[in-house]
């Protein structure tokens, strides 16, 4: 017998209102009810920073110029530029849930694996990073990764999804609390790397050096598959996630 998960979305909103709500997603939770799937976008760009302990470097006179708001997210990782063409996708499992691994990293696998497969089936040859992979790209020290590991997708973490030629693909991060836990996955169509660049670095000269860095970092769907939009990943996506997980996803308030 499948089990039955809540859907939500796509829905397109403020870049304020796109990063709140997974967050009120975990904090309602009922303990006792289902997992909720929600997809989301946004009506124009925000750079979305993860928490940290220290805020990072951001370009206050171009995020200014290019009418780019800074918004804050309560999972880790590093600033990300969410424009219309970057799709969200969040899953909160209630406590104890089955796919809430203890273990951090391999809790990332099911949901890594499971975006992988369903771009897999619109011609995007993309794999999933193994944990020793993901390791050893953290540790080099080399200028390139130095630089890109500023932004979220300029680094790698375990069961994250690269392409052919490995660069980034699908970022991730998770929330645990109390009330259950949070999966997101970021899921670009296009890689704005320019852009994302000049919003986090002042220098114009090290701006043009991070840009190369991120660009030799990550990358968009669109690279591969030049049709590729919301609708299709979405639909590859869930595909995927009910076959692999056994679960069946019913549009909220039916």
């Amino acid at each position: 017998m499948s089990e039955t998960w809540r859907r939500l979305g796509p829905a397109v909103m403020p870049g304020s209102d796109a990063v709140a709500l997974p967050q009120a997603l975990l904090d309602g939770m009922d303990p006792s009810g289902p997992p909720v799937l929600s997809w989301s976008a946004v009506d124009r760009s925000v750079l979305v920073l993860g928490r940290a302990a220290r805020d990072p470097l951001v370009n206050d006179a171009a995020l200014a110029r290019a009418g780019v708001e800074v918004v804050r997210r309560r999972s880790g990782g590093g600033p990300v530029l969410w424009d219309p063409g970057l799709l969200s996708l969040d899953v909160v499992l209630p406590p104890g849930h089955r796919l809430a691994d203890r273990d951090l990293a391999a809790a990332y696998r099911w949901i890594g694996e499971a975006v992988a497969e369903g771009l897999s089936t619109l011609g995007v040859p993309v794999r999933v990073v193994g944990l020793d992979e993901a390791h050893e790209a953290q540790r080099r020290t080399d200028p390139t990764t130095v630089r890109a590991s500023r932004a979220c997708f300029g680094g790698l973490s375990p069961f994250e999804v690269v392409g052919p030629d490995d660069r980034k693909v699908v970022g991730l991060s998770q929330v645990r609390r109390r009330t259950g836990s949070l999966f997101q996955c970021g899921v670009p169509m296009d890689f704005d790397a320019g852009l994302l660049a000049e919003l986090l670095e002042p220098d114009p000269g090290e701006a043009a050096a991070l840009a190369l860095a991120l660009d030799v970092s990550a990358a968009g769907l669109r690279t591969w598959v030049p049709h590729a939009g919301h609708e299709l990943v979405i639909e590859a996506v869930e595909r995927a996630i009910e076959r692999r997980e056994g679960v069946r996803l019913v549009p909220d308030g039916s």
